[in-house]
């Protein structure tokens, strides 16, 4: 065999792995960027109807009606330890207002966005101990 022949077998061969290479590493990208975009949207509409529940004037029934349907798909893209944070969470909020403890109901919630966080990969700027976050709206 000519070394030309051999030279332009070995040329196109590298350009054909190059660009097999490149699209792979740049769909993998696209469908890390997606999922992540999808886990985002879910994690938003969990905490928008966790937020509707904190605020009277809400219509409580729809606010109850979406927590519920966004806490049961969430399982979907959430790590372990946000379900198993938002069950503990869902526990005590299920209580009547006349048993629920607020303390532990705020803890909960910070312990959830905590993990939160951490699956979306913003843990390595969060200092757990100074963590405080509460839903803002208003208590009955």
């Amino acid at each position: 065999m000519d070394n030309s022949v051999l030279i332009a077998i070995i040329s196109a061969s590298a350009s054909l792995l190059v660009a097999a290479l490149t699209f792979y590493l740049t769909k993998r990208h696209q469908t890390r960027a997606d999922w992540k975009r999808e886990k985002l949207e879910h994690y938003r509409k969990l905490l928008v109807s966790l937020s509707d529940l904190a605020v009277d004037g809400k219509n409580k029934e729809k606010a109850n009606q979406d927590f519920s349907e966004f806490s049961n798909t969430i399982c979907l893209v959430a790590s372990q330890e946000v379900i198993h944070k938002l069950m503990l969470l869902h526990n005590e909020i299920k209580q009547s207002n006349e048993k629920r403890n607020w303390d532990l109901e705020v803890k909960l919630i910070n312990d959830l966005m905590i993990e939160i966080r951490k699956d979306i990969g913003l843990t390595k700027k969060d200092d757990v101990q100074k963590f405080d976050f509460h839903l803002i709206g208003k208590r009955k």
